[in-house]
């Protein structure tokens, strides 16, 4: 294909139309983050005959003074329709749309004709940072194009889209009595809502001169947040408002107990948008805690929680409880110590040298040995208080294992109990006589003399009533 140059320089075959987002473009603050804006670029053929093109080159006005459009052309983010174009930025300031087929023919756009679509082309410029001075930018559109038999030539003569920024206007002063939500509605009614904003979370105030953004903040933690943005009616969803509440920016929050979303519903223009910034907090207070697995953390403090586990509990170190420690199951360990021991169930020790050792050690039903019973410091008390009875006869029931053992002198004493009997006669007037019986809990023991003579009867029980 062969590429001639015009002389002079030919204008561009196909239209433009450009249009922003928001409308009206408003120019950036003049310090702090720079505000974006996004670009959309209409092409079309207005002929009654097809154009074929290769490439449409698109500058945009760059820098600091009025006359520019972007403060920076860096971050712009370029997208066209159909996806049969693709847009490359070739530096900074420069953009250039080719179709991937190397040539596209535009027809004649038929508006009103249901059976063909607008034959356009639709570029989008996201992400736009807009300069911070008011004023009007020129967006230059260079065509390599030509009408049907001709050769495709550099229309030089460029097309030149106009785009304002306006001027940051300030709230109307409204008539006493007036509330600030009305306020905003009265801003609100003049303003449109744009699709670009900034909803910031910043530490420190928000008229700070180093607010920096709040990602990552301790536990217990205020953070501020700021708006750039259309004006309007704003309504703040949190954890603390889930039904939301009216604010006005800049907005303090209360500390922060663990990672929190917020967003701002702004209503402006009709329309109603959404905008959120979530906050990370380190060393959060969780309200509750299901840990599929817990790795390398150096300690867990829960505070006034019930811990639940499903599965093994594997400790490689000292697991100390402080206060009681509570377990219906079995317990099992190669060694244990504590300052109380309390169970219900069996205490068993195992293994080649089994050991319990205990300071104190309380058993409230029975205690069984199968080998020996050492005492190696101190005595066993087994015996509890004896009952002593000086009489010719006594019965009762025993309330605990024992022994009852009678005295007499001269005369004959005889111990009985529902499976056992004990006697011993005295020698007349030379000698007594002492008979000992064992009795069991709940038995009626008797014991007797069998002359009208004193006997003393003893019962030792084994262990207290």
């Amino acid at each position: 294909m062969t590429t001639t140059k015009a002389d002079p320089p030919a204008a561009p075959l196909l239209s433009y139309a450009i249009r922003t987002t928001p409308d009206p473009l408003i120019h950036s603050p003049a310090d702090g983050e720079l505000s974006l804006a996004a670009l959309h670029l209409l092409i079309s053929n207005p002929l009654p005959t097809p154009v074929r093109c290769s490439r449409i080159t698109i500058v945009l006005p760059v820098g600091t003074i009025a006359q520019d459009l972007a403060q920076t052309g860096v971050g712009v983010v370029a997208t066209a329709t159909p996806h049969t174009w693709s847009v490359v930025a070739v530096q900074e300031d420069v953009l250039i749309a080719v179709p991937q087929s190397g040539t596209a023919e535009f027809v004649l756009s038929e508006y009103g004709r249901e059976d063909q679509e607008t034959a356009s082309l639709v570029i989008k410029l996201t992400g736009v940072k807009v300069s911070r001075k008011p004023g009007t930018a020129w967006v230059r559109i260079i065509e390599h194009s030509a009408r049907p038999g001709e050769p495709e030539i550099d229309r030089d003569d460029p097309r030149m889209l106009r785009v304002d920024k306006s001027f940051i206007r300030a709230r109307r002063d409204l008539p006493a009595g007036r509330t600030g939500a009305a306020q905003a509605r009265a801003t609100a009614a003049d303003e449109e809502a744009d699709s670009t904003a900034n909803l910031t979370a910043r530490l420190g105030t928000a008229t700070s001169p180093d607010a920096k953004p709040a990602t990552l903040v301790p536990r217990g933690t205020p953070v501020v947040l700021t708006w750039q943005g259309p004006a309007g009616e704003q309504t703040l969803y949190s954890t603390a408002h889930p039904n939301g509440i009216p604010i006005m920016f800049p907005h303090a929050t209360s500390p922060l107990e663990r990672d929190e979303t917020f967003m701002v519903k702004t209503s402006a223009g009709g329309l109603d948008r959404y905008d959120s910034v979530t906050v990370a907090v380190s060393r959060p207070l969780m309200p509750g805690l299901r840990a599929d697995s817990l790795v390398g953390a150096p300690a867990l403090t829960l505070d006034a929680v019930s811990v639940t586990m499903a599965g093994p509990l594997n400790a490689q170190a000292v697991i100390k409880a402080e206060k009681t420690c509570t377990i219906d199951g079995a317990v099992t360990t190669t060694s244990a110590t504590t300052p109380s021991l309390n169970s219900t169930g069996a205490i068993t020790a195992s293994g080649a040298n089994p050991e319990i050792t205990a300071g104190k050690l309380s058993v409230t039903g029975m205690l069984q040995s199968d080998d020996t019973l050492n005492a190696t410091r101190g005595r066993v008390q087994i015996f509890g208080q004896p009952i002593v009875e000086d009489a010719r006869k006594v019965t009762d029931t025993a309330k605990t294992d024992g022994f009852l053992v009678g005295f007499t002198n001269d005369a004959k004493v005889t111990l009985n109990a529902p499976n056992a009997k004990a006697y011993q006669s005295g020698t007349w007037g030379y000698g007594h006589a002492t008979a000992a019986l064992p009795v069991h809990r709940g038995d009626t023991y008797v014991g007797e003399v069998d002359q009208d003579r004193g006997g003393q009867f003893v019962f030792y029980p084994m262990g207290n009533s």
